[in-house]
């Protein structure tokens, strides 16, 4: 009876232990959940990139992986920051599910545009989010408009695979031209012409269709092969009101800066019916440009040897943003808040053409 009884006690004891161990786990828990902002698990919520695609990423000069997409806001109360630091100041105090435009990531901090200006959220508070950003965001870039639904093809000129094949460069030429080129190099990074056109052609496409643009890329990857003139025949077949080949250019002489837009001569044999038009149209793509970033105004070009203006019965424009024979303008037009400045550029001079 006494060995029972002993067994009973014993068994009686360690029951209790168990139960105050989960006890103060508990109020463990509980403690850490009321002393701490919102946890959350890195991988679930940090934004998600796929492997391949952030390899392939481009990195700036403060670290960042460049990014141009959307992220969410996740937890009550979110610090954004000036500098990509805990000391740094508190620009603004952002509640849940605000949707922000991304411009760059690392491990730690996920990089922002809020008010036109590049800050700083720690990334296991964002999420990345297909969302677009709605005209009831108080923090974006952009005013999001009505632009009566008119038509924008944007052609990122250049392609990754260079097609050497002759094309006529305007309807019924006996004149030919190779199909397409990769482009221009820069002279102090290397950076690659087709992959900043692609770069600044989506920024833009963002920016206008906040605007209430219908807006069209001609290639949205650079491994393609597309050539001049069937980059005309898209904007034709999706009866754009203006079709812009964005390009960077180049010279001999490094010290050349600045923007400059190509358009068909008054008597071109192919559509010079589309001069006045075309011409407005780069007037106003110059504009924008010269307003919004203050670069040099290099004027209109005019030629009928541009394939992809000879071909096309829409209002046309092809606008050079900058020199990559210049070093400094090089490294300008990699920065991603530059993009974002001759977009938003490019976007008022496409709103001025419209008479908006």
């Amino acid at each position: 009876m006494k060995k029972h009884l002993l067994l009973y006690i014993c068994l009686l004891m360690a029951l209790l232990v168990c139960g105050c161990g989960k006890d103060k786990d508990k109020e463990k828990d509980k403690e850490t959940a009321t002393t701490t902002a919102p946890i959350f698990n890195m991988e679930q919520f940090a934004p998600q990139t796929d492997p391949a695609e952030e390899n392939a990423a481009r990195m700036d000069e403060d670290g960042f992986f460049l990014a141009n997409d959307y992220v969410k806001t996740m937890g009550d109360t979110i610090n954004v920051r000036v500098e990509p630091n805990t000391e740094a100041n508190i620009y603004i105090l952002l509640g849940p599910d605000e949707v922000l435009r991304r411009s760059g990531y690392n491990d730690e901090w996920t990089r922002v545009i809020i008010d036109g200006d590049s800050f700083y959220i720690y990334s296991d508070f964002v999420v990345k989010t297909t969302t677009p950003v709605g005209a009831e965001d108080d923090f974006t870039m952009a005013t999001p408009g009505d632009a009566t639904g008119k038509v924008i093809v944007i052609d990122p000129g250049n392609q990754k695979n260079v097609n050497a094949n002759l094309e006529e460069i305007g309807p019924g030429s006996e004149e030919t031209k190779q199909c397409a080129s990769a482009g221009f190099v820069g002279t102090k990074y290397g950076s690659r012409e087709y992959e900043l056109n692609l770069e600044f052609a989506q920024i833009l496409k963002s920016e206008l269709e906040l605007r209430g643009y219908v807006v069209h890329l001609t290639r949205e990857i650079d491994d393609v092969n597309i050539s001049n003139q069937a980059r005309a025949q898209m904007a034709n077949d999706a009866s754009a009101d203006a079709f812009i080949r964005i390009q960077m250019n180049y010279s001999t002489n490094k010290d050349l800066t600045g923007a400059m837009a190509v358009c068909m001569t008054k008597d071109s044999v192919y559509n010079g019916h589309l001069y006045e038009q075309s011409h407005a149209l780069s007037t106003r793509l110059l504009q924008g440009i010269v307003e919004e970033v203050g670069v040099v105004n290099n004027g209109i070009y005019e030629t009928d040897q541009m394939t992809t203006i000879n071909w096309s019965i829409v209002p046309v424009s092809i606008i050079k943003i900058g020199y990559l024979s210049n070093e400094g303008e090089e490294e300008l037009l990699m920065s991603y808040d530059y993009q974002n400045q001759i977009a938003t550029g490019i976007a008022n001079g496409i709103d001025y053409y419209f008479g908006k």
